[in-house]
Protein backbone atom coordinates (compact mmCIF):
# COMPACT_ATOMS: atom_id res chain seq x y z
CA UNK A 1 0.00 0.00 0.00
CA UNK A 2 2.60 2.16 0.79
CA UNK A 3 4.15 1.81 -2.36
CA UNK A 4 1.03 2.62 -3.89
CA UNK A 5 0.67 5.66 -1.98
CA UNK A 6 3.97 6.94 -3.39
CA UNK A 7 3.47 5.76 -7.10
CA UNK A 8 0.34 7.96 -6.68
CA UNK A 9 1.91 10.76 -5.53
CA UNK A 10 4.60 10.58 -8.73
CA UNK A 11 1.07 10.31 -10.46
CA UNK A 12 -0.28 13.76 -9.11
CA UNK A 13 2.63 15.52 -9.52
CA UNK A 14 3.13 14.64 -13.14
CA UNK A 15 -0.70 15.79 -13.64
CA UNK A 16 0.50 19.16 -12.41
CA UNK A 17 3.41 19.18 -14.58
CA UNK A 18 1.49 18.33 -18.03
CA UNK A 19 -1.54 20.32 -16.99
CA UNK A 20 -0.13 23.99 -18.32
CA UNK A 21 1.14 22.36 -21.32
CA UNK A 22 -1.99 20.58 -22.56
CA UNK A 23 -3.91 23.64 -21.51
CA UNK A 24 -2.11 25.62 -23.70
CA UNK A 25 -3.23 24.14 -26.46
CA UNK A 26 -6.49 22.19 -25.37
CA UNK A 27 -8.47 24.35 -23.55
CA UNK A 28 -10.62 25.11 -26.57
CA UNK A 29 -10.64 25.05 -30.38
CA UNK A 30 -7.39 27.11 -32.11
CA UNK A 31 -7.76 29.05 -35.01
CA UNK A 32 -11.68 27.99 -34.96
CA UNK A 33 -13.49 30.84 -33.22
CA UNK A 34 -11.73 34.07 -35.42
CA UNK A 35 -13.08 32.46 -38.42
CA UNK A 36 -16.23 30.14 -37.82
CA UNK A 37 -18.63 32.88 -38.55
CA UNK A 38 -16.98 33.42 -41.79
CA UNK A 39 -16.31 29.65 -42.75
CA UNK A 40 -19.67 28.74 -42.37
CA UNK A 41 -21.48 31.63 -43.96
CA UNK A 42 -19.03 32.56 -46.75
CA UNK A 43 -18.25 29.15 -47.70
CA UNK A 44 -20.83 26.95 -46.54
CA UNK A 45 -23.45 29.36 -47.57
CA UNK A 46 -25.22 29.74 -44.24
CA UNK A 47 -27.17 32.65 -43.05
CA UNK A 48 -25.74 34.46 -39.88
CA UNK A 49 -29.37 34.00 -38.00
CA UNK A 50 -28.69 30.04 -39.12
CA UNK A 51 -25.17 30.33 -38.06
CA UNK A 52 -26.98 31.32 -34.23
CA UNK A 53 -29.36 29.14 -34.49
CA UNK A 54 -26.77 26.24 -34.55
CA UNK A 55 -25.01 28.01 -31.83
CA UNK A 56 -28.11 27.64 -29.63
CA UNK A 57 -28.54 24.23 -30.41
CA UNK A 58 -25.24 23.52 -29.50
CA UNK A 59 -25.34 24.91 -26.05
CA UNK A 60 -29.24 23.17 -25.36
CA UNK A 61 -26.89 20.04 -26.81
CA UNK A 62 -24.59 20.63 -23.78
CA UNK A 63 -27.60 20.88 -21.43
CA UNK A 64 -28.75 17.34 -22.33
CA UNK A 65 -25.57 15.88 -22.00
CA UNK A 66 -24.48 17.69 -18.55
CA UNK A 67 -26.17 14.54 -16.81
CA UNK A 68 -25.26 11.30 -18.71
CA UNK A 69 -21.86 12.92 -18.76
CA UNK A 70 -21.33 12.78 -15.04
CA UNK A 71 -22.53 9.21 -15.25
CA UNK A 72 -19.88 8.43 -17.45
CA UNK A 73 -17.04 9.93 -15.99
CA UNK A 74 -17.60 8.66 -12.33
CA UNK A 75 -17.82 4.98 -14.36
CA UNK A 76 -14.77 5.19 -16.66
CA UNK A 77 -12.73 7.80 -15.14
CA UNK A 78 -11.42 11.17 -15.79
CA UNK A 79 -8.44 10.92 -17.68
CA UNK A 80 -10.02 8.04 -19.94
CA UNK A 81 -13.08 10.35 -20.45
CA UNK A 82 -10.76 12.93 -21.15
CA UNK A 83 -9.18 11.07 -24.16
CA UNK A 84 -12.78 10.29 -25.38
CA UNK A 85 -13.61 14.18 -25.86
CA UNK A 86 -10.38 15.35 -27.41
CA UNK A 87 -11.59 12.45 -29.83
CA UNK A 88 -14.62 13.77 -30.52
CA UNK A 89 -13.48 17.12 -30.57
CA UNK A 90 -11.10 15.98 -33.00
CA UNK A 91 -14.05 14.27 -35.21
CA UNK A 92 -16.73 17.16 -34.91
CA UNK A 93 -13.91 18.97 -36.66
CA UNK A 94 -13.03 16.88 -39.64
CA UNK A 95 -17.01 16.44 -40.26
CA UNK A 96 -17.97 20.33 -40.47
CA UNK A 97 -14.87 20.43 -43.13
CA UNK A 98 -16.96 18.03 -45.09
CA UNK A 99 -20.46 19.14 -44.24
CA UNK A 100 -22.89 20.41 -47.02
CA UNK A 101 -25.93 22.04 -44.96
CA UNK A 102 -27.28 23.18 -42.12
CA UNK A 103 -28.66 20.22 -41.16
CA UNK A 104 -25.64 18.49 -41.53
CA UNK A 105 -24.09 21.23 -38.76
CA UNK A 106 -26.45 20.10 -36.41
CA UNK A 107 -25.56 16.75 -36.06
CA UNK A 108 -21.78 17.86 -35.60
CA UNK A 109 -22.92 20.40 -33.14
CA UNK A 110 -24.82 17.67 -31.34
CA UNK A 111 -21.55 15.34 -30.90
CA UNK A 112 -19.12 18.65 -30.04
CA UNK A 113 -21.05 19.41 -27.57
CA UNK A 114 -20.71 15.96 -26.13
CA UNK A 115 -16.99 16.31 -26.39
CA UNK A 116 -17.11 20.02 -24.98
CA UNK A 117 -19.13 18.27 -21.63
CA UNK A 118 -16.95 15.79 -20.92
CA UNK A 119 -13.72 17.60 -21.01
CA UNK A 120 -15.52 20.45 -19.21
CA UNK A 121 -15.98 17.98 -16.25
CA UNK A 122 -12.98 16.34 -16.16
CA UNK A 123 -9.94 19.24 -17.00
CA UNK A 124 -9.95 21.59 -14.08
CA UNK A 125 -10.98 18.37 -11.84
CA UNK A 126 -7.70 16.42 -12.65
CA UNK A 127 -5.48 19.08 -11.60
CA UNK A 128 -7.75 20.00 -8.55
CA UNK A 129 -7.36 16.54 -7.82
CA UNK A 130 -3.54 16.49 -8.07
CA UNK A 131 -3.16 19.01 -5.26
CA UNK A 132 -1.87 18.51 -2.27
CA UNK A 133 -5.20 18.68 0.73
CA UNK A 134 -4.99 21.97 2.40
CA UNK A 135 -6.12 25.46 3.26
CA UNK A 136 -3.73 26.59 0.32
CA UNK A 137 -5.09 24.12 -2.28
CA UNK A 138 -7.33 26.74 -3.83
CA UNK A 139 -4.86 29.70 -4.15
CA UNK A 140 -2.52 26.54 -5.68
CA UNK A 141 -5.17 25.84 -8.23
CA UNK A 142 -6.00 29.24 -9.35
CA UNK A 143 -2.30 29.92 -9.52
CA UNK A 144 -1.29 26.83 -12.28
CA UNK A 145 -4.97 27.34 -13.88
CA UNK A 146 -4.09 31.30 -14.29
CA UNK A 147 -0.76 30.73 -15.75
CA UNK A 148 -2.09 27.81 -18.20
CA UNK A 149 -4.78 29.99 -19.33
CA UNK A 150 -2.93 32.82 -19.45
CA UNK A 151 -0.40 30.63 -22.18
CA UNK A 152 -3.10 29.30 -23.95
CA UNK A 153 -4.52 33.14 -24.51
CA UNK A 154 -1.52 33.61 -25.96
CA UNK A 155 -0.98 31.08 -28.15
CA UNK A 156 -4.90 31.47 -29.42
CA UNK A 157 -3.90 35.25 -30.03
CA UNK A 158 -1.05 33.96 -32.57
CA UNK A 159 -3.27 31.12 -34.19
CA UNK A 160 -6.05 33.86 -34.18
CA UNK A 161 -3.69 36.14 -36.65
CA UNK A 162 -2.53 33.23 -38.74
CA UNK A 163 -6.12 31.72 -39.00
CA UNK A 164 -6.88 35.40 -40.26
CA UNK A 165 -4.32 35.44 -42.68
CA UNK A 166 -4.92 31.83 -43.68
CA UNK A 167 -8.60 32.18 -44.34
CA UNK A 168 -8.32 34.87 -47.28
CA UNK A 169 -6.02 32.39 -48.81
CA UNK A 170 -8.24 29.40 -48.62
CA UNK A 171 -10.88 29.30 -46.19
CA UNK A 172 -10.32 25.39 -45.26
CA UNK A 173 -6.37 26.16 -44.24
CA UNK A 174 -7.47 27.33 -40.34
CA UNK A 175 -9.80 24.04 -40.10
CA UNK A 176 -6.98 22.13 -41.00
CA UNK A 177 -5.12 23.32 -38.69
CA UNK A 178 -7.88 23.31 -35.83
CA UNK A 179 -8.20 19.76 -36.57
CA UNK A 180 -4.36 19.33 -36.22
CA UNK A 181 -4.31 20.89 -32.84
CA UNK A 182 -7.15 18.59 -31.49
CA UNK A 183 -5.36 15.12 -32.55
CA UNK A 184 -2.30 16.91 -30.84
CA UNK A 185 -4.51 17.32 -27.96
CA UNK A 186 -5.87 13.81 -28.03
CA UNK A 187 -2.24 12.64 -27.97
CA UNK A 188 -1.53 14.79 -24.67
CA UNK A 189 -4.57 13.22 -22.81
CA UNK A 190 -3.34 9.89 -22.98
CA UNK A 191 0.14 11.69 -20.72
CA UNK A 192 -2.31 12.51 -17.33
CA UNK A 193 -2.22 9.65 -14.96
CA UNK A 194 -5.41 8.18 -12.62
CA UNK A 195 -5.17 9.78 -9.51
CA UNK A 196 -7.09 7.71 -7.48
CA UNK A 197 -5.37 4.04 -5.48
CA UNK A 198 -6.88 1.16 -6.97
CA UNK A 199 -8.40 -0.35 -3.88
CA UNK A 200 -9.91 3.28 -3.53
CA UNK A 201 -11.51 3.19 -7.14
CA UNK A 202 -14.90 3.47 -7.08
CA UNK A 203 -17.25 0.81 -7.65
CA UNK A 204 -19.25 0.18 -10.36
CA UNK A 205 -23.02 1.63 -8.97
CA UNK A 206 -26.31 0.85 -9.94
CA UNK A 207 -28.49 3.26 -11.94
CA UNK A 208 -30.30 3.92 -8.70
CA UNK A 209 -27.99 4.40 -6.48
CA UNK A 210 -26.12 6.82 -8.95
CA UNK A 211 -29.74 8.67 -9.24
CA UNK A 212 -29.63 9.01 -5.47
CA UNK A 213 -25.96 10.06 -5.40
CA UNK A 214 -27.38 13.03 -7.64
CA UNK A 215 -30.28 13.59 -5.91
CA UNK A 216 -27.97 14.73 -3.00
CA UNK A 217 -25.95 16.26 -4.73
CA UNK A 218 -28.92 18.80 -6.05
CA UNK A 219 -30.54 19.00 -2.80
CA UNK A 220 -26.91 20.05 -1.39
CA UNK A 221 -27.10 22.74 -4.43
CA UNK A 222 -30.71 24.18 -3.40
CA UNK A 223 -30.24 24.20 -0.08
CA UNK A 224 -26.50 26.31 -0.61
CA UNK A 225 -26.78 30.08 -1.17
CA UNK A 226 -23.77 30.35 -1.79
CA UNK A 227 -23.33 27.68 -4.52
CA UNK A 228 -26.90 28.49 -6.06
CA UNK A 229 -26.00 32.37 -5.96
CA UNK A 230 -22.45 31.81 -7.57
CA UNK A 231 -23.52 29.13 -10.24
CA UNK A 232 -26.20 32.02 -11.28
CA UNK A 233 -24.20 34.68 -11.45
CA UNK A 234 -21.43 32.20 -13.89
CA UNK A 235 -24.20 31.56 -15.82
CA UNK A 236 -25.27 34.80 -16.63
CA UNK A 237 -21.34 35.97 -17.26
CA UNK A 238 -20.70 32.91 -19.32
CA UNK A 239 -23.93 33.04 -21.22
CA UNK A 240 -23.61 36.31 -22.23
CA UNK A 241 -19.75 35.93 -23.10
CA UNK A 242 -20.24 32.75 -25.13
CA UNK A 243 -23.76 33.92 -26.49
CA UNK A 244 -22.43 37.03 -28.41
CA UNK A 245 -19.44 35.18 -30.00
CA UNK A 246 -21.15 35.40 -33.28
CA UNK A 247 -22.63 38.67 -33.07
CA UNK A 248 -19.18 40.15 -31.99
CA UNK A 249 -18.13 38.78 -35.51
CA UNK A 250 -21.16 40.14 -37.24
CA UNK A 251 -20.87 43.44 -36.23
CA UNK A 252 -17.17 43.39 -37.58
CA UNK A 253 -18.97 41.96 -41.12
CA UNK A 254 -21.25 44.92 -41.08
CA UNK A 255 -18.65 47.33 -40.62
CA UNK A 256 -16.70 45.90 -43.56
CA UNK A 257 -13.46 44.84 -41.17
CA UNK A 258 -11.82 42.90 -43.90
CA UNK A 259 -11.07 39.00 -43.64
CA UNK A 260 -7.82 39.04 -42.75
CA UNK A 261 -7.93 41.45 -39.67
CA UNK A 262 -10.28 39.51 -38.27
CA UNK A 263 -7.46 37.43 -36.82
CA UNK A 264 -5.15 40.29 -35.48
CA UNK A 265 -8.57 41.92 -33.71
CA UNK A 266 -9.24 38.54 -31.86
CA UNK A 267 -5.74 38.09 -31.28
CA UNK A 268 -5.18 41.33 -29.47
CA UNK A 269 -8.41 40.70 -27.20
CA UNK A 270 -6.69 36.66 -26.43
CA UNK A 271 -3.70 38.49 -25.49
CA UNK A 272 -5.41 41.06 -22.94
CA UNK A 273 -7.24 38.05 -22.12
CA UNK A 274 -3.83 36.26 -21.35
CA UNK A 275 -2.23 38.90 -19.47
CA UNK A 276 -5.56 39.01 -17.11
CA UNK A 277 -5.83 35.67 -16.71
CA UNK A 278 -2.09 35.61 -15.24
CA UNK A 279 -3.15 38.33 -13.08
CA UNK A 280 -6.04 36.06 -11.15
CA UNK A 281 -4.27 35.52 -7.87
CA UNK A 282 -3.56 39.42 -7.79
CA UNK A 283 -6.89 40.25 -8.88
CA UNK A 284 -8.02 38.02 -5.97
CA UNK A 285 -6.09 39.61 -3.14
CA UNK A 286 -7.15 43.54 -4.53
CA UNK A 287 -10.79 42.69 -4.93
CA UNK A 288 -11.60 40.26 -2.52
CA UNK A 289 -15.10 40.02 -1.65
CA UNK A 290 -15.91 42.63 -4.79
CA UNK A 291 -13.89 40.23 -7.69
CA UNK A 292 -16.85 39.10 -9.37
CA UNK A 293 -18.66 42.38 -9.35
CA UNK A 294 -15.69 44.21 -10.96
CA UNK A 295 -15.59 41.51 -13.70
CA UNK A 296 -19.30 41.49 -14.53
CA UNK A 297 -20.86 44.46 -14.43
CA UNK A 298 -18.31 46.15 -17.14
CA UNK A 299 -19.26 43.39 -19.49
CA UNK A 300 -22.57 43.59 -19.32
CA UNK A 301 -22.34 47.52 -19.82
CA UNK A 302 -20.36 46.76 -22.52
CA UNK A 303 -22.79 45.08 -24.58
CA UNK A 304 -25.29 48.60 -24.43
CA UNK A 305 -22.08 50.76 -25.17
CA UNK A 306 -21.48 48.85 -28.11
CA UNK A 307 -25.21 48.94 -29.47
CA UNK A 308 -25.09 52.42 -29.67
CA UNK A 309 -21.59 52.97 -30.57
CA UNK A 310 -22.10 50.55 -33.56
CA UNK A 311 -25.26 52.36 -35.07
CA UNK A 312 -22.47 53.95 -36.93
CA UNK A 313 -21.29 51.63 -39.08
CA UNK A 314 -19.05 53.56 -41.30
CA UNK A 315 -17.20 55.36 -38.83
CA UNK A 316 -13.52 54.40 -37.95
CA UNK A 317 -13.80 55.95 -34.57
CA UNK A 318 -16.82 53.49 -33.85
CA UNK A 319 -14.82 50.19 -34.84
CA UNK A 320 -11.79 51.46 -32.34
CA UNK A 321 -14.68 52.37 -29.34
CA UNK A 322 -16.08 48.96 -30.63
CA UNK A 323 -12.94 47.29 -30.49
CA UNK A 324 -11.56 48.82 -26.76
CA UNK A 325 -15.00 47.62 -25.82
CA UNK A 326 -14.19 44.10 -26.64
CA UNK A 327 -10.89 44.42 -24.68
CA UNK A 328 -12.94 44.84 -21.76
CA UNK A 329 -15.03 41.85 -22.02
CA UNK A 330 -11.88 39.13 -22.88
CA UNK A 331 -9.91 41.28 -20.26
CA UNK A 332 -12.96 40.12 -17.93
CA UNK A 333 -12.94 36.54 -19.18
CA UNK A 334 -9.51 35.81 -18.54
CA UNK A 335 -9.65 35.73 -14.65
CA UNK A 336 -13.47 35.12 -14.23
CA UNK A 337 -13.27 31.06 -15.72
CA UNK A 338 -10.50 30.57 -13.09
CA UNK A 339 -11.37 32.42 -10.47
CA UNK A 340 -14.98 31.06 -10.70
CA UNK A 341 -13.79 27.47 -10.57
CA UNK A 342 -12.08 28.24 -7.41
CA UNK A 343 -14.63 29.63 -5.70
CA UNK A 344 -17.30 26.93 -6.72
CA UNK A 345 -15.17 23.89 -5.82
CA UNK A 346 -14.02 25.71 -2.39
CA UNK A 347 -15.57 23.64 0.26
CA UNK A 348 -15.78 20.55 -1.69
CA UNK A 349 -14.97 16.59 -1.66
CA UNK A 350 -13.66 14.50 -4.88
CA UNK A 351 -16.91 13.29 -5.09
CA UNK A 352 -19.33 15.75 -4.88
CA UNK A 353 -16.89 17.99 -7.71
CA UNK A 354 -17.27 16.46 -10.77
CA UNK A 355 -21.50 17.15 -10.19
CA UNK A 356 -21.00 20.60 -9.13
CA UNK A 357 -19.29 21.23 -12.52
CA UNK A 358 -22.09 19.11 -14.14
CA UNK A 359 -24.83 21.67 -12.38
CA UNK A 360 -22.60 24.77 -13.49
CA UNK A 361 -22.00 23.53 -16.82
CA UNK A 362 -26.10 22.85 -17.19
CA UNK A 363 -26.87 26.05 -16.13
CA UNK A 364 -24.49 28.31 -18.18
CA UNK A 365 -25.36 25.96 -21.12
CA UNK A 366 -29.13 27.07 -20.61
CA UNK A 367 -28.48 30.22 -20.37
CA UNK A 368 -26.12 30.54 -23.44
CA UNK A 369 -28.58 28.99 -25.18
CA UNK A 370 -31.20 31.62 -24.41
CA UNK A 371 -28.93 34.13 -25.13
CA UNK A 372 -28.08 32.95 -27.99
CA UNK A 373 -31.29 32.21 -29.49
CA UNK A 374 -32.58 35.57 -28.41
CA UNK A 375 -29.66 37.23 -30.15
CA UNK A 376 -31.09 34.66 -33.58
CA UNK A 377 -34.54 36.01 -33.02
CA UNK A 378 -33.46 39.63 -32.54
CA UNK A 379 -31.03 39.49 -35.95
CA UNK A 380 -34.25 38.28 -37.46
CA UNK A 381 -35.99 41.53 -36.78
CA UNK A 382 -33.61 44.09 -36.30
CA UNK A 383 -29.56 45.39 -36.35
CA UNK A 384 -27.02 43.59 -35.02
CA UNK A 385 -26.17 47.00 -32.82
CA UNK A 386 -29.77 46.69 -31.28
CA UNK A 387 -29.35 43.24 -30.44
CA UNK A 388 -26.47 43.99 -28.37
CA UNK A 389 -28.47 46.70 -26.73
CA UNK A 390 -31.17 44.60 -25.39
CA UNK A 391 -28.82 42.15 -24.80
CA UNK A 392 -26.66 44.04 -22.47
CA UNK A 393 -29.65 45.93 -20.56
CA UNK A 394 -31.44 42.39 -19.61
CA UNK A 395 -27.61 40.99 -18.55
CA UNK A 396 -27.18 43.60 -16.85
CA UNK A 397 -30.37 44.25 -14.74
CA UNK A 398 -29.87 40.39 -13.61
CA UNK A 399 -26.22 40.79 -12.82
CA UNK A 400 -27.01 43.74 -10.51
CA UNK A 401 -29.94 42.39 -8.86
CA UNK A 402 -27.66 38.81 -8.40
CA UNK A 403 -24.70 40.48 -6.93
CA UNK A 404 -26.73 42.77 -4.41
CA UNK A 405 -28.35 39.89 -3.25
CA UNK A 406 -24.76 38.35 -2.81
CA UNK A 407 -22.96 40.85 -0.84
CA UNK A 408 -23.70 38.86 2.84
CA UNK A 409 -23.69 35.29 1.21
CA UNK A 410 -20.69 34.80 -0.28
CA UNK A 411 -16.94 35.44 0.32
CA UNK A 412 -17.55 34.74 3.69
CA UNK A 413 -14.90 32.98 5.91
CA UNK A 414 -15.63 28.94 6.87
CA UNK A 415 -16.77 29.73 10.02
CA UNK A 416 -19.06 32.30 9.07
CA UNK A 417 -20.96 29.66 6.98
CA UNK A 418 -23.41 27.54 8.18
CA UNK A 419 -23.23 23.38 8.81
CA UNK A 420 -25.07 22.38 5.74
CA UNK A 421 -23.18 24.81 3.20
CA UNK A 422 -19.76 23.03 5.14
CA UNK A 423 -21.66 19.69 4.39
CA UNK A 424 -18.64 18.61 1.97
CA UNK A 425 -16.27 20.93 3.23
CA UNK A 426 -12.23 19.50 4.72
CA UNK A 427 -12.89 23.02 7.08
CA UNK A 428 -15.91 22.72 9.50
CA UNK A 429 -16.86 25.44 10.81
CA UNK A 430 -16.97 26.87 14.15
CA UNK A 431 -20.45 26.88 14.99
Amino acid sequence: MKQKKQQLVKHKKKNVRIFPIYKTVSWDLLFYFPIIFLFLTQVKGLSPSEVLFADAFYTLSNTFWQFPVTTFVDKIGKKNCLIIGNILYSVTILSMIFMQNFYELLIIQFIYALGYSIKGICESNILYDSLPVGKKRGKVFSTIDGKASSYFYLFDAVSSIIAGFTFTINGYIPMVLCFSFCVISTVLSFKFRHTVILEEKVKSISLKEYMGQLKDSIKFFMESRRLKLLILLNSIFLGLIFGIVNLRSSMLSEMNVPEQYFGIIFALLQFAAAVTARQSEKIHKALRNKTLTYLTIPVTVSCILIGFIGKDVLSKSSLILIFLLYLIQYAAKGPYRGLMERYLQNFTNRKIRPKITALKNLSSNLITAIITLLCAILLEITTTANTFIIIGCITTIIAVLLLDYMRDKVGLKPEKYSKEEMKYSLYKPNK
